[in-house]
């Protein structure tokens, strides 16, 4: 290869690593575009990083046979969430054996996944 040709050959390898470069980057900054989640990193897995909320409120309804607990709460300042009626799974069912409809109680949740939020333990307001 002639002297010229080589140098070609590198020119255009280090331009193809610069375009490369700046497309990577560009699909990095779009991960997140208009406030979605990103959802490249374990998306329907709870992470250890994610934040706990903490809730209180009173039982609305509770459903055993499909585990969940659908409770009338103040706001979740850690979720950034105004007071609403939601329903909720229950990390651990058995935990549904002990709650009453009209029963005041705590809890803590997670965001698990893009949909869904786990009450991952719950107790009466005494």
């Amino acid at each position: 290869m002639n002297h010229l040709s080589k140098r070609m050959t590198t020119l255009s390898g280090a331009f193809l690593g610069i375009i490369l470069a700046g497309t990577i980057a560009a699909a990095d900054d779009m991960g997140n575009m208009n406030g979605m989640p990103d959802m490249s990193s374990g998306m329907g897995s709870s992470s250890a990083s994610a934040p706990v909320g903490h809730g209180k409120g009173v039982v609305k309804a509770i459903d055993r046979k499909a585990g969940t607990v659908t409770i009338k709460h103040g706001p979740i300042r850690e979720f950034g969430w105004s007071g609403m009626t939601m329903t909720f799974t229950l990390r651990h069912r058995s935990s549904l054996n002990s709650l009453k409809k009209g029963e005041h109680v705590r809890f803590d949740a997670v965001q698990d996944g893009q949909a869904s939020t786990v009450i991952t333990k719950i107790r009466p307001v005494p």
